[in-house]
């Protein structure tokens, strides 16, 4: 599938009270510092876009990659006519959804209030837009941007300079976009806001006013031309003059080959052309994050802007990425799709490390610090027992043994309560919120430490963290087969209500966040009183209605309404701490029970507006479907193993660097819920995981599905 037959709106309906993805429809390149998206309202604030509200506020330049992150240094673009800037104008549009062109590479859409015609197409740094008046009414007409907070600029004689700044809660307050931008036919301009009493006022600084721009143009036909930097004006007027010998229809076949590289690494023949079509949607998704913070200079180095010192700096980085959310699937995906990204990845995320002190955790664009543990680690882990970056490791471990183990002054970095964690082997309830998780996610983070010192030959630190990573159970409660918070006592919290949400637990109860030792299920299992007791305490999972109690919140979350709403029990598949449930019960010798569920829970996946169970989360929910449909999932990805469960297509071809891998199934009909065989290079495969290593090496792996669990059918 190419990307012009991909809408990006899958995901985009939702509010704060519910998500279907939470996504915006971005159009931008792979990984690009910008993206672009249609505003519908801004006053709803980080819900911008409504895909069903025939309002057009603009095309907004936007950095923002979750509602509950925000934007930051972004504007708003829009061809308008205006009879007189000094009497505030309607600066709103009306479009028909249904006829505009939302596609990665090209946006289009027209505007009856001002009768213009928008396509603009993105760039790396910028992006080419054109504005098609076919109707003049009134005395101008050009380009209005809008901003909020602080904004300085300069008119020239082709367009305008911008120095774009707003707080977003990082280590720089006055972080700053420099923009430059020309119009064709650039005639004259208007600068200024207007107060409550709708007043204009003319300036040329905008600090805490919505500023608005005016463009006028002597020209019906308007080119525009934009390009931004982090690092200074200088960057910026050289990312835009690498953009100014382009046009819209060449930069669009640019963005569109890059788009086009990804999707081309699967092809997919199947009979059901809806899940196709959210395949490979989803594969959109996946490419847009961590978007680059670098730039290339002028002898195509990179370079970046540095928050922590305020100083231009040489090397890669990357933001908009939190790694509780992408750890689990996307990098994944990376190794097996796209490996050639993953050092590139790591050397940005090391860079992270050598300007603060710290691996990150969640970036946007430097650390924000949300979510639990520190789940870079995972990624560096399963990229070293994955052969992939290794002359980086050697740097890598000894920044991921530093991050994990110093003091923290500031929460946002490192392990916050290291010292308690060390002394009683978990996080104290009584202490730290969401205790439960950082302690299990901490435990993983040591066996990520360990697998990257085993790769690099270093067995005592490898013994040593690997004997750490056991330290989850200490918050095992036998009884109930629940981890539980405790107290610095030692003693169990209570009272415990196993559907409480919050408070020790990280978006869920003790139902979803009792089984994240992703490196030691089997040691979890056991613990827990065996395969039996394990299997029947996951069956109780999927069979408990989807009761929550708000608990530490206070108040219905949209997790926990989500999660009620597609009844699924208490596999909250709309949220990350679920997405390894449905595989558990492979490690139990019940695979019937994975490929089921994993089938039904796939039925909540579409392209469209309403495309996700939950917030998407830069590609991890987008990564878990395309797994759910290749027919394997990395529970532990720091393993480089994939637990088996039911492909979704009749054939697929991975097209990798050294080879195709094929992949087959037969008797894929819609009843048929369960794998029957499976054959490795045409030999019978009975395991319930397949190496990163076999799967790369394979040619053909061939499933058979049946009506009932191959073990009745045997019998």
């Amino acid at each position: 599938m190419k990307i012009d037959q991909i809408d990006i709106r899958q995901g985009t309906a939702n509010s704060p009270q519910h998500s279907h993805g939470n996504c915006l429809p971005y159009s931008g390149v792979p990984f690009g510092m910008n993206y672009f998206a249609v505003q519908t309202n801004g006053a709803n604030g980080a819900w911008f876009f409504q895909p069903d509200t025939p309002r057009f506020e603009g095309i907004r330049l936007t950095h923002q990659p979750s509602p509950w992150i925000g934007d930051y240094c972004h504007l708003l673009l829009m061809g308008v006519q205006w009879q007189d800037a000094t009497k505030r104008p309607d600066f709103v549009g009306n479009y028909r959804p249904n006829e505009a062109t939302f596609n990665a590479h090209h946006l289009a859409i027209y505007d009856d209030h001002f009768n213009v015609q928008t396509d603009l197409a993105p760039s790396t740094y910028g992006a080419i837009a054109r504005y098609d008046f076919q109707q003049l009414e009134l005395a101008h007409h050009g380009l209005m941007l809008q901003f909020s907070d602080h904004l300085t600029f300069e008119f020239t004689p082709t367009g305008v300079k911008l120095s774009v700044s707003d707080y977003h809660g990082g280590e720089d307050p006055n972080l700053t976009m420099y923009v430059e931008l020309t119009i064709s036919g650039f005639d004259r301009a208007n600068s200024g806001y207007y107060d409550d009493q709708n007043h204009w006022f003319v300036t040329t600084e905008g600090h805490g006013h919505a500023l608005t721009l005016l463009l006028a143009s002597d020209q019906s036909l308007i080119n525009c031309h934009l390009a931004t930097s982090y690092v200074d004006r200088t960057q910026a007027q050289l990312n835009l003059k690498r953009l100014q010998d382009a046009d819209l229809t060449a930069l669009e076949n640019v963005s569109a080959a890059q788009w086009n590289d990804y999707l081309s690494r699967v092809t997919i023949r199947d009979h059901h052309p809806e899940l196709i079509q959210t395949f490979y949607t989803c594969m959109y998704r996946l490419f847009l994050f961590p978007q680059r913070f670098y730039e290339l200079d002028a002898k195509n180095k990179p370079i970046h802007y540095d928050t922590k010192s305020k100083t231009i700096k040489s090397g890669l980085l990357y933001t908009n990425n939190g790694f509780w959310d992408t750890s689990k699937t996307v990098y994944a995906l990376f190794s097996i799709l796209a490996p050639e990204l993953l050092p590139k990845f790591l050397a940005g995320f090391l860079t992270s490390y050598n300007e603060t002190g710290f691996l990150p955790r969640w970036l946007a664009p430097d650390e924000r610090g949300m979510m639990p543990g520190n789940l870079v680690d995972s990624i560096i882990a399963e990229s070293a027992k994955k052969g992939i970056a290794l002359e980086l490791m050697p740097r890598l471990l000894a920044a991921m043994r530093d991050s994990d183990s110093k003091p923290v002054k500031n929460c946002r970095y490192g392990r916050q309560g290291s010292a308690d964690y060390d002394r009683l082997g978990y996080i104290p309830a009584d202490k730290y919120p969401e205790s439960v998780n950082w302690t299990q996610d901490y435990a993983y983070s040591d066996y990520c430490i360990g697998q990257v010192a085993d790769v690099l030959d270093q067995t005592d630190i490898a013994n040593k963290y690997w004997q750490l990573s056991k330290r989850y159970l200490n918050l095992l409660d036998p009884q109930t087969g629940f981890l539980r918070p405790k107290n610095s006592d030692g003693r169990f919290k209570e009272p415990f209500v196993p559907d409480s949400w919050g408070s020790d637990y990280t978006e869920g109860s003790a139902w979803q966040n009792s089984y994240s030792a992703f490196h030691d299920i089997n040691g979890l299992m056991t613990a827990m009183g065996g395969p039996k007791r394990f299997d029947d305490q996951l069956t109780a999972l999927c069979n408990t209605r989807p009761s929550y109690h708000v608990g530490g919140y206070q108040m219905v979350i949209h997790e926990m309404s989500e999660m009620a709403a597609v009844d699924y029990g208490q596999v909250a598949i709309s949220n990350q701490p679920s997405f390894h449930l449905p595989y558990l019960f492979s490690y139990t010798g019940h695979r019937e029970k994975t490929q089921v569920l994993v089938k039904q829970l796939r039925k909540l996946f579409n392209a469209s507006t309403t495309g996700f169970p939950g917030d998407e989360d830069n590609g991890s929910m987008a990564g878990w479907f395309i797994f759910a449909c290749l027919g394997f999932y990395p529970v532990c990805p720091a393993d480089a193993k994939y637990v088996l469960g039911i492909p979704a297509f009749d054939h697929v071809t991975l097209h990798t660097a050294d080879h195709d891998i094929q992949l087959t199934t037969t008797n894929n009909h819609d009843h048929n819920n369960f794998v029957q065989t499976m054959t490795l290079n045409g030999h019978h495969y009975d395991q319930a995981t397949i190496s990163h290593q076999q799967l790369l090496n394979a040619t053909n792996i061939d499933v058979r599905l049946g009506l009932v669990p191959a073990s009745v059918t045997n019998k």
